[in-house]
């Protein structure tokens, strides 16, 4: 369809009769955008200028700046195409090899660009007896099944100092921890201070 600048036609881009000067897409009558003297711009029925576009099925913000993904993936096959964003918070936990151990405190947050993953968490040890910790676990976002699984690294912050690494295990929402000497001896008031980057199916 050809486009026409004129005030009889009701689609194509459509300028108004009158000097208010207003420049309009329309299509069967229905305008869709419209620009005015001063540039400002009107779409689909909104009064203010966009600054949100939406991805997917996403709905644009009505305030601030960006990009809107949907809240549940509308994932791609194609490699170079981005088709996630999100940011959150989880609460992490634990498994144990022996023993017995209790929480402090715990807490994280991550955020999620396409398949990559990037989480941040404390977690802090009221009581161990006897215990040897085997896994971090509650990860929002399962590992990949594949062998780049993801390795980060922890400080134990309250009483050694000593560093710890994350391993995550392969289509699991866990994490292999253990010290850099191999050992897994979990003291009381042990708190872990750690982050992993990881990518997900």
């Amino acid at each position: 369809m050809a486009s026409s600048i004129n005030a009889s036609t009701t689609a194509g881009l459509v300028n108004t009769a009158d000097t208010s000067a207003i420049l309009q897409l329309q299509t069967g009558g229905t305008t869709a955008i419209s620009i005015d003297a001063s540039q400002a711009v009107t779409m689909a029925g909104r009064t203010t200028n966009p600054t949100t576009i939406s991805v997917g099925n996403a709905t644009p913000s009505t305030s601030g700046a960006g990009i809107t993904f949907p809240a549940t993936q509308s994932a791609s096959t194609n490699a170079n195409t981005l088709d996630d964003y999100e940011e959150g918070t989880w609460t992490p936990s634990f498994t144990l090899n022996a023993g017995s151990a209790t929480l402090t405190s715990a807490s994280g947050s991550y955020v999620k660009i396409g398949k990559q993953v990037t989480v941040l968490f404390n977690i802090s040890f009221a009581t161990a007896t006897a215990a040897t910790i085997d896994t971090i676990t509650g990860f929002t976002f399962p590992f990949a099944n594949n062998t780049q699984y993801g390795v980060g690294a922890l400080r134990e912050n309250s009483n050694t100092g000593f560093i710890w690494q994350l391993r995550g295990n392969g289509n699991a929402t866990t994490a292999t921890i253990r010290k850099y000497d191999n050992t897994q001896v979990l003291t009381a008031g042990d708190t872990f201070v750690g982050t992993l980057v990881y990518f997900t199916d």
